[in-house]
């Protein structure tokens, strides 16, 4: 067959229709649309963009079928599509649509002097496609698609002399592959397309019919969505191509039904907005009905018949939107499998109020270590918890108590973390991944999940805060027992023959000195308060700053039995000066405070555990080195200057905190 003769065959032709297009005419959500691409959140149109697919919710399944609405062929089973959504991240989909096709096909005419009857036929069908997707975060996925086309020309000619009936069919197949991007924010969802990257041809028309093959040009394909609030969102697309399209979504959530509407545009078409689409929604539990009506403002070729002069296969995108598309009417169904639930509530956002310090890991379990703001996006009251969880720092997940929200209404949710002791293994700054999780009743899955980085400091890290030293002062260390037992056992003629109301001050002479003995004191007061030594190791290492020494002697004296307390120092004209010593309760009565000292400024008299007034000691661990006498007499000093002329207790500026 010469070229001439492979063209002749378009003289006369009858359109037999069945099409789709980019922003999926499979899908009459996605025709009613029109600007589909940043609006893909299941398997309907997932070839406009593939990463949109991870918004599905488990299995899915959609059968679609449509009528030419200026044809009297009836409604043309679509095709269906399946798809699944696994380990939270990932998606994929498949299209079967046999109703992807269009047809040219001659009248039936004589040939060479009426001896043979010949009719061909040309048709584009777009039958297959497998779409993938990944989400990289909340916000942000991407995808694929692969797609096959299949074109056939069939050539059949009977030889009315022979009756001989000759049937020639030319194949040209592509296989093509798609990249789509998506990015979703709160209000705003963006989502590009690369179409046709990769072109690949197992099968070729043969050279005088490649003018029939459908040109396959890369686009990219553009499109944005943006939510005005839970009803009503605006949809937008483009193309490096010019075309595209811009419609609404108007949703009525209390009968959950939708109403679309879009118009489309393409610079090859006549008039410029060519079309326009108007489609219908609704759900119940896991069933979405959906119906559209597409019009074009130019029948010229649409009515199924045409010249030769008239067709021209570049013209034809691919098996899609075209100058030979019919009016269709468009009804399509959507059943969800598996996980069905509808969710109630949403994650608007995560903060963490601290980070965790080692030393005062339990402290969480008490005091929430963040919360979450989460939003009511049904359309009725819900009751919403929250969980969290750090993975191998807690044993089991916590949950807040049920907070309830009204429709719509956004609320913070504090959560706390039960820390297990893998904390105190952490040597240095750490950046640990935290689960955030809510679900909100009647449902029992979690509705919304979200990531959060939560900063773990070393086991040794301190925040400055009096109050969190106490967490350092571990006094059923078996080092500590095992030591204060031993310099104890040393000495058990001396606490044998100290007076009964001074067997404390004895007890904590006796350690204090032995331990003075063992240690060097380095660095100068506050200078590492971001640092601070266990007792056991300031005793390996025979050496620590002030509030090493602070810490294991309060551990010393709360091992065998004795009280402590820190006093704090932060001058308000100079907190550079800020400094931290000890006090311990000697067990002597207030009224016998004369067995102890004849100088009142040497001690303090203050109420200890069981309420009783006794004879506290202030002991400054900066002169550990110099024995307990010399230590007493300056922190006795100190705190008689500070707390007593001074009046920084009255003020503020000192704090006694009580370890035990």
């Amino acid at each position: 067959m010469t070229v001439r003769k492979g063209l002749a065959f378009f003289l006369k032709i009858t359109m037999t229709v069945s099409c789709t297009y980019a922003q999926s005419l499979f899908s009459p959500r996605s025709v009613a649309l029109g600007g589909n691409g940043a609006s893909v959140r299941d398997t309907r149109g997932f070839e406009s963009n593939p990463a949109g697919l991870v918004e599905m919710r488990d299995w899915e399944f959609t059968t679609a079928t449509y009528s030419a609405a200026n044809k009297d062929a009836g409604f043309v089973f679509q095709g269906i599509t399946l798809g699944k959504k696994f380990l939270e991240n990932e998606a994929f989909a498949l299209k079967f649509s046999p109703g992807s096709l269009l047809e040219f096909v001659t009248q039936s005419q004589f040939i060479s002097g009426g001896t043979k009857f010949t009719d061909q036929k040309l048709s584009y069908s777009e039958n297959l496609a497998l779409g993938y997707a990944h989400r990289f975060s909340e916000s942000f996925s991407a995808g694929a698609n692969i797609r096959l086309r299949q074109q056939k020309l069939s050539d059949r000619t009977i030889d009315l002399s022979t009756f001989k009936d000759t049937d020639t069919t030319y194949s040209d197949d592509n296989v093509f592959i798609d990249a789509g991007v998506r990015w979703k924010s709160e209000n705003v969802t963006l989502a590009a397309l690369a179409k046709n990257l990769v072109n690949i041809e197992p099968k070729k028309f043969p050279t005088r019919f490649t003018m029939l093959a459908l040109p396959s040009p890369r686009v990219v394909e553009m499109s944005a969505r943006y939510d005005f609030n839970q009803r009503f969102a605006v949809h937008a697309a483009t193309s490096s191509k010019l075309y595209g399209a811009a419609g609404f979504e108007f949703l009525f959530p209390d009968v959950h039904f939708a109403v679309r509407s879009s118009v489309y545009y393409d610079k090859e078409e006549s008039p410029l907005f060519n079309a326009v689409s108007v489609g219908l929604g609704w759900r119940y539990a896991f069933l979405e009905i959906d119906a559209s009506y597409l019009r074009f403002l130019n029948q010229d070729l649409r009515k199924g018949a045409g010249t030769v002069e008239a067709f021209t296969a570049s013209e034809i995108r691919g098996v899609d939107l075209n100058p030979y598309a019919p009016d269709r009417v468009a009804i399509s169904l959507k059943a969800i499998f598996g996980s069905i639930r509808e969710s109630l509530a949403r994650i608007e956002g995560v903060e963490i109020n601290s980070a965790v310090y080692p030393s005062s890991y339990e402290l969480f379990a008490f005091r929430p270590i963040g919360k979450v703001r989460v939003r009511n996006i049904s359309d009725k009251p819900i009751n919403a918890k929250a969980s969290f969880f750090i993975e191998k720092y807690m044993n089991a997940p916590t949950e807040t108590p049920a907070v309830y929200m009204m429709p719509g209404e956004e609320k913070d949710i504090p959560f706390n973390a039960v820390l297990n002791e893998q904390v105190k293994t952490v040597t240095t700054l750490t950046v640990r991944e935290g689960n955030v999780f809510v679900n909100a009743t009647p449902a029992e899955e979690y509705d919304d999940k979200a990531q959060t980085k939560i900063l773990i400091h070393g086991r040794n890290a301190w925040d400055g805060d009096v109050h969190s030293l106490r967490h350092f002062v571990t006094p059923d260390d078996p080092e500590i027992l095992r030591y204060t037992r031993d310099i104890l056992l040393q000495f058990r003629d001396s606490l044998t023959a100290a007076p009964r109301e001074l067997e404390q001050l004895v007890k904590a002479r006796l350690l204090f000195n032995a331990f003075a003995g063992k240690l060097v004191h380095v660095g100068d007061p506050k200078r590492s308060s971001d640092y601070v030594q266990y007792p056991s190791e300031t005793l390996t290492l025979r050496s620590g700053d002030c509030d090493d020494m602070t810490a294991s002697f309060a551990s010393l004296l709360s091992s065998v039995g004795i009280s402590t307390a820190f006093v704090d120092v932060v001058p308000p004209d100079a907190p550079e000066k800020s400094h931290i010593y000890l006090m311990f309760d000697s067990g002597v009565e207030a009224r016998l405070s004369g067995r102890v000292s004849e100088n009142e400024k040497r001690y303090v008299i203050r109420k200890n555990a069981k309420g009783a007034e006794t004879v506290w000691l202030p002991v400054e661990t900066t002169v550990i080195t110099q024995g307990f006498d010399e230590a007493w007499y300056v922190g006795a000093e100190e705190y008689f200057h500070n707390a007593e002329i001074n009046l920084g207790l009255v003020k503020g500026w000192v704090r006694i905190v009580d370890v035990n």
